[in-house]
């Protein structure tokens, strides 16, 4: 069957296509806003049948790759056996290989926000800019409240500031 048969029926026929959702980030570390916005995924999309996270390579602040993956697996038990944790050497890249690689799969590229935070937003479309080549995959901005970001939880790990660090 050729792919506009597919599409065609898709609707018709009881199968529908699987759904992957991608959260793909450097995580240097994985902070309690990457956390909700994982958390807001799962309970605003209970079609996802899977959810990958992609970390990132390279060190930021001594925080390495292998750190973060660490810290997503004790977040996973919090949160759904659906998630797949995955190192990725570009993690935009991966997302797009991802969707190129499974055609027949819908893939929604998960993107998170601060509330608010004009420079999330330019990121994202930034980033964006090429999903029309990909016609299976569905951007889903998450937007979660707070100023939670990686740049200063590193900081507060750096100078030893435990109240800056669990805020």
């Amino acid at each position: 069957m050729n792919s506009l048969s597919k599409v065609l029926l898709e609707d018709i026929i009881d199968n529908p296509k699987k759904v992957v959702a991608i959260y793909g980030g450097g995580f240097k570390p994985p902070t309690k806003g990457h956390y909700l916005v994982v958390e807001k995924t799962l309970e605003q999309f209970p079609e996802i049948d899977e959810l990958k996270i992609f970390v990132g390579g390279g060190v930021r602040d001594g925080i390495t790759q292998e750190e973060s993956i660490k810290i997503w697996e004790i977040y996973k038990q919090y949160l759904s056996d659906k998630i797949d944790i995955e190192p990725s050497v570009a993690p935009v890249k991966s997302v797009l290989g991802y969707a190129k690689e499974h055609p027949d799969e819908k893939v929604y590229w998960i993107l998170g926000a601060r509330e608010g935070d004009e420079d999330d937003l330019k990121d994202i479309e930034s980033r964006t800019k090429s999903i029309d080549k990909y016609p299976n995959i569905e951007v889903k901005v998450i937007t979660t409240a707070g100023g939670v970001s990686g740049t200063k939880t590193r900081a507060a790990i750096k100078s030893d500031n435990k109240e800056q660090f669990f805020h």
